[in-house]
């Protein structure tokens, strides 16, 4: 398990800055009626002190009082009007953000060696890709909203400063204890934040697993026992969630009460000065209204790094994701090929999953065109990851692999699987009809083409049954076909693919004697001129290999044909007589 990477806030910002880049158009417009919005909250305040004033002169200007109320009218239309537009705008562009941003996490999930899926689970990776994403989207709207209010806050100072420094300053007494509460937050927040999404990674793995396991937890009676799991899953996430919230708005009434006792004092020396004449009562209601403005934003602002850093606590998922690198590496020299004839070389291949603990040792394996080998040996022994290393899955450490003579590094990886097919004992297939499923290997595959490869498969007897025929819907995950139909498409999937190479991984361990049947009589057909590497339990499929090889603990022990190895009396023969000598076949 390798050791995710750790973000310094700048780091993420500056990463931030980058994704916003495509949209600097839209970002301009944002902040244009941002300014407008800010200027006519700015100059109100300015005409109702104006008009209080010169009302209470004798020799009072009715046009310039008129004039007065009928620009404060136009200042607050032209208010709405750019709030509406600000969040107009922000509503083409926050999705748009957001799809490209989804797509990117997308595509580099797709990206990622198996290696990555073994170390993720299911439900943590799409709650990174559904959740996060959106989270983080949201802090477009967060930090526009914040860097609006942010100059209101400054410039309200400056004219608040120029009306009375007095009462300026005891505003000014206030700043300091905002800021030391908002700063004293935001470690805090970051630390919840982050619990609290890697608690919702946990509640969508815990649902995926439960889903993908019912048929288990029921036949076991575990059902109590996954909802127990799940229920101290979910307590969690709503531990987490209520500590981020609490963390969140606890902050809002005592910063409320603080503006409030600030705005006391102002009023009470404001009406001294008033009283003592210093100030009209104008300026008095200026101050009023423009504390109101002034508080606003702070309040806002304050709110700033705890939501922050909740949205930059997914962003760090998401780049976690989207920075990795792949072990399995595309050669920036490799080709692509339209071919393979089948000509595989192990030499000295090492191979772990785990640091220190090979799965593969020294193994030297010569498979020669069209050849058909069988690879047994016990569980663990390494049978599996030979294909999964020929198809590119993971990274050997060491050692060469060569394909026709090629270094298995140097050819095209999208190339080199669409010659291999691969047909495994626990069958996928994707919700859609049957003839998606088997269209999957080949998507420009004729009527006709795909008609001839059910034909070899065996496949049209259930198929020909259905009251839908191909158009049949699978379910998800196939749950509508029992296991020797899904079997029987995989099977049809991989002859339309026409590979050059391909890899059985017990396919046939888990049907029944009769479907066995029909893929064994498939197999003879679709084997022909190929070179197939078969990895199975049963005899029948063992038996007519060319070649048997015997591995164990990732090392080949013995191989050659079925009578020369009982003939050795070794591995095999033992294996033979506990597994394989009273299967029927």
């Amino acid at each position: 398990m390798r050791k995710e990477q750790d973000y310094s806030d700048r780091e993420l910002f500056n990463k931030f800055l980058h994704f916003l880049n495509p949209f600097k158009k839209q970002l301009g417009l944002i902040a244009l009626f941002i300014f407008l919005r800010m200027l006519t909250e700015l100059i109100n305040p300015i005409l109702v002190r104006y008009v209080s004033d010169h009302i209470l002169l004798e020799n009072q200007n009715t046009f310039l009082i008129i004039l007065s109320g009928v620009t404060y009218l136009g200042c607050s239309l032209i208010n709405w009007w750019s709030f509406s537009s600000h969040r107009r705008q922000l509503g083409h562009f926050v999705p748009h953000f957001l799809e490209n941003l989804r797509l990117d996490v997308f595509d580099a999930v797709q990206s990622q060696d198996m290696t990555f899926f073994d170390e993720n689970l299911s439900g943590k990776i799409n709650s990174i890709v559904v959740n996060d994403t959106v989270d983080f989207s949201n802090i477009a709207i967060l930090i526009s909203d914040t860097i609006g209010n942010l100059f209101i806050s400054i410039i309200t100072f400056l004219i608040l400063l120029w009306f009375n420094s007095t009462l300026a300053l005891i505003v000014l007494l206030a700043i300091p204890v905002l800021f030391l509460l908002t700063f004293a937050l935001r470690k805090l927040a970051k630390k919840v934040s982050i619990t609290f999404r890697r608690s919702i990674g946990n509640v969508n793995a815990a649902m995926v697993e439960s889903i993908e396991g019912i048929h288990i937890s029921k036949n076991y009676g575990q059902e109590m026992q996954v909802s127990q799991q799940f229920d101290v899953v979910n307590h969690e996430y709503f531990n987490s969630w209520f500590r981020l919230t609490s963390v969140t708005h606890f902050w809002r009434p005592l910063l409320n009460t603080l503006s409030s006792v600030i705005l006391c004092i102002v009023l009470y020396f404001g009406a001294l000065k008033v009283i003592d004449q210093e100030v009209s009562p104008g300026t008095m209601i200026l101050f009023v209204l423009y504390l109101q403005t002034f508080f606003r934003p702070i309040m806002i602002i304050a709110r700033f790094f705890p939501e922050l850093s909740t949205g930059m606590a997914a962003f760090q998922r998401i780049v976690r994701i989207l920075e990795r690198k792949p072990k399995v590496q595309q050669n920036l020299k490799s080709k692509k090929v339209a071919n393979l004839r089948g000509d595989i070389q192990f030499d000295n291949v090492n191979f772990s999953y785990i640091p220190d603990q090979p799965v593969i040792e020294n193994l030297n394996l010569n498979i020669k065109n069209g050849e058909k080998i069988a690879i047994v040996g016990h569980t663990g022994a390494g049978k599996t990851t030979i294909g999964a290393l020929l198809s590119r899955f993971y990274e050997y450490q060491e050692g060469t692999i060569t394909i026709d003579r090629r270094n298995l590094r140097d050819i095209d990886i999208s190339s080199i699987r669409k010659r291999i097919a691969k047909v495994e004992q626990n069958i996928f297939l994707f919700p859609g009809s049957i003839e998606e499923n088997i269209r999957y290997g080949n998507l420009s595959a004729t009527k006709e083409e795909v008609q001839n490869a059910i034909r070899i498969a065996h496949a049209e007897e259930f198929i020909d049954y259905l009251p839908e025929g191909l158009k049949t819907y699978v379910g998800e995950r196939g749950g509508e076909l029992s296991m020797g139909q899904r079997q029987l498409i995989s099977f049809a999937r991989a002859i339309l693919m026409d590979p050059d190479i391909l890899i059985l991984d017990e396919a046939t361990a888990s049907v029944d004697a009769y479907t066995e049947a029909l893929i064994q009589d498939a197999l003879e057909r679709v084997l022909q001129n190929r070179t197939a590497i078969i990895i199975a339990h049963r005899l029948s499929t063992v038996i007519k290999a060319d070649r048997i090889v015997v591995l164990d603990h990732g090392k080949i022990i013995e191989q050659g044909t079925h009578k020369n190895l009982l003939a050795l009396e070794g591995k095999y023969a033992s294996l033979y007589h506990k597994y394989f000598e009273y299967q029927q076949f």
